[in-house]
């Protein structure tokens, strides 16, 4: 049986994805959210703005200093499934939420929500994990999260709401599966490593 060590970098591929909802009305419409599995996620960085600037009597080059630091956009991706439309629910609460709620958001609910906003929490799990009985999804009668192995890294990630959000194409000749698209804007990120990451749900 193949063991890991400890000069063994994290695998990519075994992952939990949970959307905390920063608003109750934002939760209510998207129940199930946070229990959500996804096949894909990408884009997690943080660019450095720089400012350049001379200097009387140093013509050879500019001094460069840090300006504001950026975030890009993280997309995520999962498959569609006929019975989870909570990412879709999201995004059509950020376009009643844009219009000022008229007409009410859907579902019913009253046009009062003040946040469209979600954190995100992200776990990578150490591989292989070999217990015995271990499930690897949630399980869908209830919202309590099997264990999937240990948590060797997290991050957290702040204030985010869809820039954008799409279904894969239809094709007759094609045998695939149906994607969901959603590109996440956010304030920024943090990431537990090691003994941390127990931590990571409190970070703010």
């Amino acid at each position: 049986m193949a063991q890991t060590t400890r000069t063994d970098p994290l695998r990519n591929f075994k992952f939990t994805v949970r959307f905390t909802p920063l608003d109750d009305t934002l939760k209510t419409l998207t129940s199930g959210i946070g229990d959500l599995g996804f096949a894909q996620m990408g884009g997690l960085s943080v660019q450095n703005e720089l400012i350049a600037y001379r200097e009387g009597g140093m013509n050879t080059h500019p001094h460069k200093m840090m300006g504001q630091s950026d975030f890009p956009p993280i997309s995520f991706a999962r498959g569609a499934f006929a019975t989870q439309d909570q990412l879709y629910q999201w995004q059509k609460f950020m376009h009643s939420w844009i219009d000022g709620g008229k007409g009410g958001f859907a579902g019913g609910a009253s046009g009062d929500a003040s946040n469209y906003r979600c954190n995100i929490v992200v776990k990578v799990y150490d591989h292989p994990f070999t217990a015995q009985g271990v499930q690897y999804q949630y399980d869908n009668q209830t919202t309590t999260p099997v264990n999937p192995g240990n948590v060797k890294l997290a991050f957290k990630i702040f204030n985010c709401w869809p820039g954008a959000y799409g279904l894969s194409d239809l094709n007759a000749g094609d045998n695939g599966i149906m994607i969901q698209q959603l590109n996440i804007h956010h304030e920024g990120f943090a990431v537990a490593w090691g003994n941390d990451v127990a931590d990571i749900d409190s970070l703010n």
